[in-house]
């Protein structure tokens, strides 16, 4: 396996599943696989329960085959593992700096949930799992007066914004999988926002940090004359798919 290849499979690999031991030893020695059945756990005894409603490689990741790229800024694999962390800051009490492997400690949400693009393509039933923006400010703790959340992506130019009460949504989170595996590059991994019920637009990949504002900011497509949320026509919307 080529050091390119190898590079390639760690943005599609089931880290999910065997480990965040083995990202971390990815992350220390990119070109040479690890066998993570003898790693130790690096999660916490109150850690969530690794079990996936659907297993890698049963067909799930099929969903790639109709699922169009639209990246604004495409990303260098190599050097999101060796430097990505998700920092939580601006108006909070405790600011959080979080590693990949940190993040798969958290509890875990699954869902299934279709997304929808301005363009007219839909791409439905999609397996993501991935972190629920309430348990990343139960360690960072919002101030009084905190009203929006502002995503921050690697290289600053695809930001976005959204109020608290969409952040907090039950159907709203940073997915890190796809389908029992990490996102593709192409897709956002390590980290992408999901909101369903808003136009993918606003689900801005390669989130590295969550600031707490009192103010809303345009992000990149609402700059570029995008409606600010973005919501998704209520006859492209399924029911318990959003």
């Amino acid at each position: 396996m080529t050091r390119r290849t190898w590079l390639e499979w760690i943005g599609k690999a089931t880290v999910i599943s065997l480990g965040a031991d083995l990202l971390a030893a990815c992350t220390r020695r990119l070109a040479h696989p690890v066998d993570a059945s003898s790693a130790p756990d690096p999660c916490s005894a109150e850690a969530a329960d690794s079990s996936l409603p659907f297993a890698p490689g049963d067909g799930n990741l099929d969903i790639y085959s109709g699922w169009p790229e639209r990246t604004v800024d495409r990303q260098d694999l190599e050097g999101i593992l060796s430097s990505w962390t998700l920092t939580i800051d601006g108006l909070v009490d405790t600011e959080q700096v979080l590693s990949f492997a940190s993040l798969l400690c958290l509890e875990r949400l699954d869902q299934v949930k279709d997304l929808h693009c301005v363009e007219g393509w839909s791409v439905l039933d999609v397996p993501w799992s991935g972190v629920h923006l309430r348990t990343l400010l139960d360690l960072a703790h919002p101030l009084p007066g905190a009203t929006h959340a502002t995503f921050h992506t690697l290289g600053g130019r695809y930001n976005e914004s959204l109020p608290l009460e969409i952040a907090l949504e039950p159907s709203t989170l940073l997915a890190y999988g796809v389908g029992g595996a990490t996102l593709p590059l192409e897709h956002g991994f390590p980290l992408r926002l999901v909101v369903p019920r808003l136009y993918a637009y606003k689900s801005a990949k390669y989130v590295q940090r969550v600031e707490i504002t009192d103010h809303a900011v345009e992000g990149y497509w609402v700059s570029a004359g995008y409606p600010y949320l973005g919501d998704v026509p209520a006859d492209r919307l399924r029911p318990g798919k959003y």
